[in-house]
């Protein structure tokens, strides 16, 4: 069996040959409690690195669905910044100009709508994409998503099922997940946390069986996603209040660090797993400065892109940057190239 985890778009583009035994897991955070900033972080799981480059899309930029007849095709209406796999179009998550962020996780259970040609379509690897384009707040995306079909596609001859998180500069967030073919929304600021396997529901059930949430049991410390659901929710309880958005910064990446994976760890939580795969990077969004800051595993220091620094302009060439080369340090957009 496939490992309960959590996929990171990166694994879409990974080679038929792997396709079958491959599997990864993730973690995404939102501390949305503090009066200084507003920021989220995520984890990335993989067996072997996914090639991530953190590109730049400025307004205006063109964009198409890739879900077949009738895809949706748009020009976006806010620049973004994405994090890419394999120099593809595929982005596991992003941060725009006005302060929303995506990001997209393995969902085993996740069964999509039945296709109806006759409504637009949008490919599950273009979800965040199309949102981060076109969205400001969090209740501009759940009234998007009525608007078309999210459609699961074909990537080296294997559909892979996802789920979402969004949240805005305003604190506001929200989950969305299609169990049975069915949309099913978790909107409010409560909503923190997201993993994988199983659904959202069944999270929240188990997360309270834990100190902090109204049971008994301690912390868990496997690589299982109901375990790391449960740290990275008890971590935000008791997360300082910081002083400055350096503080807030630190605090996410303190959360999310204790949600990583080890190279060589197995997971001993009893689950049936196939391998457990090591962290490969981290991120931390910051929505109320607009700095994206991206730590790899294989790298000694953090990079970052401070958008003030960027050119979102209608008409500006799509930039980007290897988040992983080890020259890179502190803030890199003077090492953004035009993305060719």
């Amino acid at each position: 069996m496939l490992k309960k985890s959590c996929f990171v778009l990166s694994a879409l583009i990974l080679a038929t040959s792997f396709a079958q035994q491959s599997a990864n897991a993730c973690t995404m955070a939102f501390w949305n409690n503090n009066d200084v900033a507003k920021v989220a972080g995520r984890t990335m799981d993989l067996y072997i690195s996914d090639e991530p480059q953190m590109v730049v899309y400025p307004r205006g930029t063109s964009h198409e669905g890739m879900a077949g007849e009738n895809s949706l095709q748009w020009k976006s209406k806010y620049g973004n910044v994405v994090i890419t796999a394999f120099h593809t179009p595929a982005a596991s998550e992003g941060l725009n100009e006005v302060g929303f962020g995506a990001h997209l996780l393995y969902l085993n259970d996740s069964q999509y709508e039945k296709r109806d040609s006759s409504k637009p379509g949008l490919s599950n690897v273009m979800w965040a994409q199309y949102l981060l384009d076109n969205c400001k707040t969090v209740d501009e995306a759940l009234a998007a998503v009525k608007n078309f079909q999210v459609v699961a596609t074909k990537v080296h001859g294997r559909e892979w099922p996802i789920h979402i998180a969004v949240e805005d500069a305003s604190g506001d967030s929200a989950i969305v997940e299609f169990i049975k073919g069915k949309m099913v929304v978790h909107h409010g600021k409560q909503y923190q946390v997201m993993t994988n396997e199983p659904a959202y529901d069944v999270q929240l059930a188990n997360l309270k069986k834990y100190k902090f949430f109204g049971g008994k049991l301690a912390m868990p410390g496997d690589v299982d996603p109901l375990s790391r659901f449960v740290r990275a929710a008890s971590y935000l309880k008791t997360l300082p209040a910081p002083k400055n958005y350096v503080d807030a910064m630190a605090g996410i990446a303190s959360v999310m660090r204790t949600t990583m994976v080890p190279f060589g760890a197995e997971d001993t939580s009893g689950s049936v797993t196939e391998d457990s795969w090591a962290t490969r990077w981290m991120s931390v969004q910051d929505l109320s400065n607009k700095i994206y800051y991206f730590n790899s595993t294989a790298a000694p220091n953090m990079i970052w892109l401070d958008f003030k620094k960027l050119n979102f302009a209608q008409g500006a060439p799509v930039m980007k940057v290897d988040p992983t080369n080890l020259q890179q340090v502190g803030e890199v957009s003077k090492n953004l190239t035009v993305d060719k």
